[in-house]
């Protein structure tokens, strides 16, 4: 000790040592507090911005539920997130690019590479300078992050065939067999029937080749329980039990987006008539009004015409007159439109076009893509897609008059022995919404106008002298009880029930529903029937259209006589010309197109699951910051 204090320059030394190992272990302790400052706001930074990430992607998924289907990228407006502390205040800047389409996703949720549309939402998360803390005194944290959220968008247009109830009008189960051919993906909300019948290329059983998929079971007609050969019936792949899917009652996209064509409220009276040329069209609005009130004088049958002595009674009815005017509405490609009322529609179709109605449509004659030719498969066709959406169903009309050329047409009907097949040919997605409300009559169908045809006597000229209306003159109309139609002659049919009544010898079989599409609806409609219905039979043969009872068997053979007066008036009902098959309507050639894997008409009904949002997030992905698209970062 005395040896230090006799030399102070040592004492200095030694000092200016422990200054200096205290002021770097200082400086040492300093950056390592420091260091754990920085790591602890990093850490921060990096589970915030994870958790705004994952906001942003919600908030994608919740504009596109918004806006609907976009088909170019939209940038959403950058938003800033304050988050305060005791320790730091910090602002995450957050913005999002949303991107339609994608690569297709195979997931365990997803069977035999069933394609879906998707939505990218790509989102960016960086944290702004705070306000009591800044990393290294930068404005910008180096923690920054990127993610991709997909969405799964689906219309019904991805259905080849998709049924809510799998029952006819009458409450009886559709039975699908040997004829029944299907293309692309099928479902029901119920249990699907198929039965070993004749006909076909497969022993007499249906075939599916897409996959099929119901929220009941597979059960064979009558009693449910009979094995089938799984395999050789459902090709593309059977699931039971899936998840029950919805069926809107309302296409409200479509009518929220649509431009409207006819009468802007609903009433029974009107019509919207469109033939419609590549991107424009013969539009006309029919307006039905009450007509006048006859009186036709009765005679008994064998007496009229001419009508001889004192009349039986006389008949009062009103006949609907309908007068047509022009409608404009404009150019048509790449545009959806929506009617108030009744729609009639037929035509060749340029670039995207959906019509949807507040009511009925009625398919006039072909639905047809200029970019395809007649009975070939569009999937080339990069240019034309057409969707038709009815609040209630979706008709193929039997026949009408046309008001532009004022003649008889029978534009649906066609010969079923040489392709491509006559009848009628529809390129188009459709839906029928129709709900009921427990009234199983009143459900959306896909189905045919004029379901049970008998003869009626036209207008003829005898002795110089025009006769019209001749079975108004003969029996008494409106039917009452005890005097019904059919009890004064079982082989006539009933006043206007054929939209083109009187014809004495109407058509059963009318060639094949030809689609490339696909076909969605709230109960199975009818395409075909026997000439009498043996699950509905009506065996007292009243007429009562709304309880699809309309007079007994509709056979050639039950129907066919000579008129009682008019010389030489065969009345009978027969095939149209070149079709055959036992029956009334329609055979089936449905095909799917295949486009509707990728794309949809526009403003499409939307699919949801089990009250699922219409944009189904199926990915989220963390991504590298460097990836981050220019138009975000």
């Amino acid at each position: 000790m005395k040896a230090i204090v006799r030399k102070p320059i040592g004492n200095v030394s030694v000092t200016m040592l422990l200054v200096l190992i205290a002021t770097m272990s200082g400086f040492t302790l300093a950056g390592l507090a420091y260091r754990d400052v920085l790591c602890f706001h990093y850490e921060y930074e990096n589970v915030q911005s994870l958790l705004m990430l994952r906001s942003e992607a919600l908030r994608g998924q919740a504009i596109m539920g918004a806006i609907g289907v976009i088909t170019m990228p939209v940038v959403t407006s950058e938003r800033t997130v304050e988050v305060s502390g005791t320790q730091a205040s910090k602002s995450f800047k957050i913005k999002s690019l949303i991107v339609p389409g994608g690569s297709a996703l195979v997931d365990e949720n997803i069977t035999q590479g069933d394609r879906r549309q998707i939505t990218n939402v790509h989102s960016r998360v960086y944290v702004h300078k705070g306000t009591k803390y800044a990393p290294a005194g930068k404005t910008r944290s180096i923690v920054q992050k990127y993610g991709v959220y997909t969405l799964e968008y689906e219309t019904f247009a991805k259905f080849m065939y998709f049924t809510d109830f799998d029952k006819d009008p009458n409450g009886h189960p559709i039975r699908h067999y040997g004829p029944d051919v299907f293309y692309g993906r099928v479902h029901s909300n119920e249990d699907i029937w198929i039965l070993k019948g004749s006909g076909g290329n497969n022993s007499g059983w249906p075939t599916f080749n897409g996959w099929v998929t119901t929220a009941g079971t597979v059960r064979v007609y009558p009693g449910g329980g009979q094995d089938y050969p799984e395999d050789t019936i459902f090709k593309g792949g059977l699931t039971e039990n899936y998840a029950y899917t919805n069926f809107p009652d309302e296409a409200n996209t479509l009518k929220n987006s649509a431009q409207k064509v006819g009468p802007p409220m609903q009433d029974q009276k009107y019509i919207v008539y469109l033939k419609v040329n590549g991107t424009s069209a013969d539009a006309l609005l029919g307006t039905v009004g009450d007509g006048t009130l006859e009186s036709l004088a009765v005679y008994p049958p064998h007496l009229y015409p001419p009508g001889t002595g004192e009349p039986l009674y006389a008949n009062y009815y009103r006949v609907p007159d309908t007068t047509w005017t022009m409608l404009s509405p404009g150019a048509l490609s790449n545009k959806s439109f929506y009617s108030m009322n009744k729609l009639w529609i037929k035509g060749n179709f340029t670039g995207y076009q959906t019509y949807g109605s507040e009511d009925t449509i009625f398919i006039l004659g072909d639905i047809l893509l200029t970019g395809t030719p007649r009975g070939q498969e569009p999937e080339g066709n990069k240019r034309d897609v057409v969707g038709l959406v009815a609040k209630k169903s979706i008709v193929i009309k039997y026949g009408y008059y046309d008001p532009i050329d004022t003649e008889r047409h029978h534009d649906t009907s066609g010969a079923s022995t040489s392709q491509p097949w006559g009848g009628v040919w529809i390129y188009a997605a459709m839906a029928a919404l129709g709900d009921g409300k427990g009234d199983a009559r009143k459900d959306g169908v896909f189905t045919f106008e004029y379901q049970h045809p008998h003869p009626s006597v036209p207008d003829v000229v005898m002795n110089d002298i025009i006769y019209t209306k001749i079975d108004l003159h003969r029996r008494h109309f409106p039917q009452q009880t005890n005097t019904g139609w059919s009890q004064a002659d079982p082989r006539i049919d009933y006043p206007w029930y054929n939209p083109l009544w009187p014809e004495s010898q109407p058509y059963l079989e009318r060639g094949y529903i030809n689609v490339y599409g696909s076909i969605s609806q709230r109960r199975r409609g009818f395409v075909h029937r026997n000439y009498t219905d043996r699950d509905h039979p009506n065996n007292s043969g009243i007429w009562d259209q709304p309880q699809d009872l309309c007079g007994y068997s509709s056979a050639p053979f039950a129907v066919r006589h000579f008129d009682p007066v008019v010389p030489n008036l065969l009345l009978v009902t027969k095939d149209y010309e070149g079709s055959s098959g036992g029956g009334i309507g329609y055979k089936k050639n449905y095909h799917y197109d295949n486009r509707f894997y990728y794309t949809s008409p526009l403003h499409f009904p939307e699919v949801t699951r089990e009250a699922s949002q219409t944009f189904t997030g199926v990915k989220w992905e963390v991504k590298n910051p460097n990836l981050i698209p220019s138009a975000i970062q």
